[in-house]
């Protein structure tokens, strides 16, 4: 299966099934007679702009972001990877130290996203704080982070 076929593929099973797990989606594949990684499961999840949303059951699961979504998350991994110079954690509050003038667009672009975990953000001119909701864990978020971070 050719990377176009895979990701439509991915797109229509995250519109008509709940999955929260890459690992779900590899066997789903499997179950089509397909081998994928959880690596290729990863980019094609990022390449296509993948969010998660909570559930009914307090998890999380993979959802198409709104087309007018998809141009904030572009301009965001974009903004992040010109600007980004570290990452502090610790309960529920992750502090970005972005390269001075970009750190307001930078938040900003996190609240137009509208990521599931991110409660709010505050930035200065080098620093945004991103604020998690409750049971988010900064784990969580800095995996996101990271994935926006690859180029």
């Amino acid at each position: 299966m050719n990377k176009k076929t895979r990701q439509k593929t991915l797109m229509t099973l995250i519109q008509n099934q709940p999955l929260g797990r890459q690992e779900d989606i590899v066997a789903y594949f499997e179950t089509l007679g397909e081998t994928v990684t959880q690596a290729t499961i990863s980019r094609d999840i990022n390449e296509l702009g993948l969010i998660k949303v909570p559930n009914a059951h307090g998890g999380f699961h993979y959802h198409l972001p709104k087309q007018d979504d998809r141009p904030h998350l572009q301009r965001l991994r974009r903004a992040l990877q010109q600007s980004f110079l570290s990452q502090r954690a610790q309960r529920g509050q992750i502090l970005l130290k972005i390269q001075p003038g970009s750190a307001q667009l930078i938040a900003n672009l996190f609240e137009k996203v509208k990521f599931p975990e991110v409660f709010g953000t505050l930035s200065d001119d080098g620093t945004v704080l991103v604020l998690l909701k409750d049971g988010v864990t900064t784990a969580e978020m800095t995996s996101i982070i990271q994935k926006l971070l690859e180029k």
